[in-house]
């Protein structure tokens, strides 16, 4: 062989090694991005399965004190809801054999289940006692599950868990679920043939989706007097402020910054609307009580005393407090202010009063057609009524409704207080919320 000979097959042979080098590891890239890619689709619907089983446990919980018809079915429309999510989660994890076959039945039979009663309470038909059994059944199976997949979904965040070992924990998780009654599906079938339910969605306040009726009207102020009003509000000179922009969209602000404290001022009419103090918050030495004071000191000063406090949560240092205004006797839930409190000296770290420039107006006592006594009787019977008070809450459609507000506590659910609103001129429920009670704080779900 010659030289040049030697030379060509020397070559060609490093050539055919470096093409089959770089196919191997271009074959392992994308196997490895294969692999990542697979392993993201997986996470985001095992996350996807435990925020709708997490839907599923609530509404199933409060549908234990759905009491009038219009309620009824929007829990059973939200129950349809979170069915078809989670079984499309469920279908996307892989999961192979029978194993399974308890929680993808008890996902399916909540959607057929809420289908019937929905269909039935649409034709006139009231639930049954045994019906509100089996919700209550399927609520303790729905936190035992939204457990388990809350287990399983801490272990994937931490890293400890890989892809081919989803179908393994799943399993394990399984022998924590209780047995599922075929009696469902049977109490689901008498009612197949009813007409489906049109859903329109769920209660929401939509604070920040329409014009502020605070300032409706109003005169717009110069940024010179806006920047007064931010000095006066924060307690510092005028000079010391910044004036950091301006903010457009349905509520327009002049912005302005004293240090790392940052304060907007509604263009029109000059309200302070938003104020934010980073500052680092040393150890709590004030408790709830402490805040509750200080905030009320805080929103007295500054000529806004007609606030009742709802609920609270103590979170990273402060207690952040919710008012909502109240006169002659009547709750507006939608003007809403938000205060928080450092619990380590008292002062105000964050102050937010978009649902108040939002929504408040000079107020005038609403006009019902039910006494509180009549309304009363739209209650659960599985609740004893603790106290009521008149309320106006936000709608889905960015109105407002006249309700009674009772707090009650359950007579099925050792501990748990909920609240009921029925419509003040229909006598129906308007909105059903559970109260979680904590070291943190009184917050609803």
């Amino acid at each position: 062989m010659t030289r040049k000979r030697k030379i060509q097959v020397i070559t060609l042979t490093a050539a055919v090694i470096l093409i089959l080098g770089g196919t191997t590891a271009s074959g392992y890239l994308l196997a490895a991005k294969y692999r990542t890619n697979l392993e993201y689709s997986y996470r985001r619907a095992l996350s996807d399965l435990g925020d709708y089983v997490s839907g599923m446990e609530t509404t199933l919980n409060k549908a234990v004190y759905a009491n009038t018809a219009p309620q009824q079915n929007g829990i059973a429309a939200r129950l349809m809801r979170d069915s078809s999510g989670a079984k499309a989660a469920l279908s996307a994890l892989p999961l192979k054999g029978d194993e399974f076959d308890n929680m993808s039945k008890f996902i399916a039979q909540v959607g057929d289940f809420s289908t019937a009663l929905c269909n039935k309470v649409s034709s006139g038909g009231k639930i049954s006692t045994d019906e509100f059994k089996t919700i209550r059944g399927l609520g303790e199976y729905a936190k035992n599950l939204e457990q388990g997949l809350s287990d399983v979904q801490q272990e994937f965040s931490d890293g400890t868990v890989r892809i081919g070992e989803t179908e393994s924990l799943v399993k394990n998780m399984k022998s924590t679920q209780p047995v599922f009654s075929d009696r469902m599906e049977t109490v689901a079938k008498d009612f197949e043939n009813y007409p489906k339910l049109i859903y329109d969605g769920p209660f929401s306040d939509h604070i920040g989706q329409k014009t502020p009726k605070l300032t409706e009207g109003k005169a717009e102020v110069k940024q010179g007097n806006a920047q007064n009003t931010a000095a006066q509000f924060l307690g510092v000179k005028e000079s010391g402020l910044k004036h950091a922009g301006d903010t457009g969209g349905g509520l327009p602000t002049y912005n302005f910054t004293s240090g790392d404290i940052w304060i907007s001022v509604t263009k029109k009419a000059g309200f302070p609307v938003k104020l934010t103090d980073p500052r680092q918050i040393g150890e709590a030495k004030l408790g709830y009580q402490d805040a509750l004071q200080k905030s009320k000191e805080f929103l007295n000063a500054h000529n806004l005393p007609d606030m009742k406090e709802s609920y609270y949560v103590i979170h990273d240092g402060k207690c952040t407090i919710n008012y909502a205004y109240t006169k002659d006797g009547v709750i507006y839930y939608p003007d809403l202010i938000k205060v928080s409190v450092a619990l380590d000296n008292g002062g105000i770290v964050d102050f937010d009063a978009t649902g108040y420039v939002m929504n408040h107006i000079d107020r005038k006592k609403p006009a019902v057609k039910l006494t509180q006594a009549e309304a009363q009787k739209s209650v659960s019977p599985y609740l004893t009524v603790k106290k009521g008070e008149l309320a106006v809450i936000p709608t889905p459609g960015l109105t407002e409704v006249t309700c009674y507000e009772f707090l009650c506590e359950s007579k099925v659910e050792k501990n748990q207080q909920v609240l009921v609103y029925i419509n003040a001129a229909t006598g129906y429920e308007q909105d059903i919320l559970i109260l979680l009670f904590s070291d943190n704080g009184v917050l609803t779900k």
